[in-house]
């Protein structure tokens, strides 16, 4: 799959133009598409770790990571691996338009001729030839093409400069409310979750809060919303370890119960 969405060996106006490669993988609290933030600000609370471990022979990660631990955060430049097939078309629906399509190049959809995404993530530490993220949107398992520090000065528009953008891209936040049921399911199941393979929100709060951001910013995608309208529906979301049922529609989210992955909480599938 990942060897369709990297860049080969070739030539380029005269000059050689290398293979790209993934650094790493990344690994996150999101096991699946649904539910995984469309951009990491959303998610301030969502944890991840990127190992460079696909590195060229002979590059120490340890000695490529030297001096990042001076930055707050990092850019990530990542592979759209789950695309499913090739979908380069000039316009796109993207889904806070619901329905309606725009230019491709006037979104940050992943269905693009280069399937490459970009990341704006808080680097929380360094531990050996591991990147420490928070704040992160995506897919546990995203192959990573490169990684480089955020610099204000650089990155940020000129002091004074107007920035605008469409209308569409930051709709109203939903409403999110947990039933006693799921409030009391989350105390009882975070201590489980947290030996998961994941990196584990190692307390209710912080899953609690990660579960919040993510619901709120609106996951369902266009082909629901289309067939469930606004009145809502229940949808299964995974969140590190723990399977959520939640009903969304246009004016709240409620959670109503919760599982372990490997325990029947009478979730539907999206």
């Amino acid at each position: 799959m990942l060897s369709c969405l990297v860049l080969t060996a070739g030539c380029w106006q005269g000059a050689p133009w290398p293979t790209l490669r993934p650094i790493g993988t990344i690994e996150t609290c999101f096991t699946e598409k649904f539910a995984t933030p469309r951009q990491g600000a959303v998610v301030p609370d969502a944890l991840a770790r990127l190992k460079l471990d696909t590195l060229e022979d002979g590059v120490d990660a340890r000695a490529a990571l030297d001096g990042l631990e001076a930055y707050s955060h990092v850019w990530l430049v990542w592979a759209a691996h789950l695309n499913g097939h090739a979908a380069a078309r000039a316009k796109v629906q993207a889904p806070h338009l619901r329905g309606g399509r725009t230019g491709v190049f006037a979104t940050r959809s992943p269905f693009r001729q280069n399937p490459l995404g970009l990341s704006l993530v808080q680097l929380r530490g360094i531990q050996g030839d591991t990147v420490l993220l928070s704040g992160v949107d995506l897919v546990s398992g995203t192959p990573v093409i490169d990684l480089k520090p955020y610099i204000p000065a650089y990155d940020a528009p000129a002091p004074g400069s107007t920035c605008r953008t469409a209308d569409w891209v930051d709709p109203p936040t939903l409403p999110v409310r947990f039933t006693p049921e799921a409030t009391a399911a989350l105390e009882r199941l975070r201590p489980a979750a947290s030996k998961s393979h994941t990196p584990g929100l190692l307390d209710a709060a912080s899953l609690r809060s990660t579960l919040e951001q993510s619901l709120a910013a609106d996951p369902r995608p266009l082909y629901r919303w289309r067939r469930d309208g606004g009145d809502g529906a229940e949808y299964s979301v995974r969140v590190d370890g723990v399977r959520v049922l939640a009903t969304i529609c246009d004016a709240a989210v409620t959670v109503q119960r919760l599982g372990m992955d490997d325990e029947d909480c009478d979730t539907t599938s999206v």
